[in-house]
């Protein structure tokens, strides 16, 4: 499959075999790309759970060799590849309409209307009995009307954990996240290795109202392809 551009504050979509290999490639250095990632089974739906995968890693970002499972704990991708400095993120939401909308930013683009969209494009373009195999419109659905979205992979998204002493006992402390500008080079990339047929959702993120994206989007690419390529 040749490389495939995700034009800045877009999304797009691709359905993986078990096995095949997913690049996502940071052309700019300072793109982040919101991911998700629906296994597709006769079962009850399910998706990449962020809070699940952070438990089974016992840390809050991934590192080579990281299997990210489902609400099940099934596993579903894993990073086999990374030439960026490691920095993603696995706490923050995607972005949303009530958020820009809080910002004063309403009717903005989204990382969550990206994922509704391309949610859609699928379940559309496949026949009815994929639609009952997969058991995946069930879930489109009810993320459409809910107006709920899964919790991201946010690939290439710099949050730090900042301590911050609110008390003299024990020397107690909160903790306070701080989203920065990304850390990557122009052209680092991610490998992710299918550990079940899965639909893959990408969102280049569209934030522009803080440094998620050194405060201007732009497009990312990602390719498909089988051990036997590489």
């Amino acid at each position: 499959m040749p490389p495939t551009t995700i034009t800045a504050r877009r999304g797009s979509h691709v359905h993986l075999s078990a096995s095949q290999r997913l690049r996502i490639t940071n052309p700019s250095g300072h793109q982040v790309v919101d991911l998700w990632a629906f296994p597709l089974s006769p079962l009850v739906p399910t998706w990449l759970s962020t809070s699940q995968s952070r438990q089974k890693f016992g840390r809050i970002t991934p590192t080579i060799d990281s299997t990210f499972v489902d609400t099940h704990r099934n596993p579903v991708l894993t990073l086999i590849e990374d030439t960026s400095p490691g920095v993603h993120d696995m706490l923050y939401p995607a972005c949303d309409d009530h958020r820009y909308t809080e910002q004063g930013a309403e009717g903005h683009d989204s990382c969550a209307q990206n994922l509704r969209t391309e949610l859609a494009a699928f379940v559309t373009s496949i026949s009815p009995e994929q639609k009952q195999f997969y058991s995946l419109s069930e879930l489109e659905n009810k993320i459409k009307v809910w107006g709920w979205t899964p919790e991201p992979l946010n690939v290439f998204m710099n949050v730090s954990v900042i301590g911050e002493t609110v008390g003299e006992r024990d020397g107690a402390q909160t903790k306070m996240l701080s989203v920065q500008k990304p850390v990557c080079e122009a052209g680092d990339y991610v490998v992710l290795r299918a550990e079940v047929e899965c639909l893959v959702v990408m969102s280049a993120c569209p934030n522009d109202l803080l440094d998620t994206n050194g405060g201007k989007p732009s497009d990312a690419v990602y390719e498909v392809y089988t051990k036997a390529e590489c």
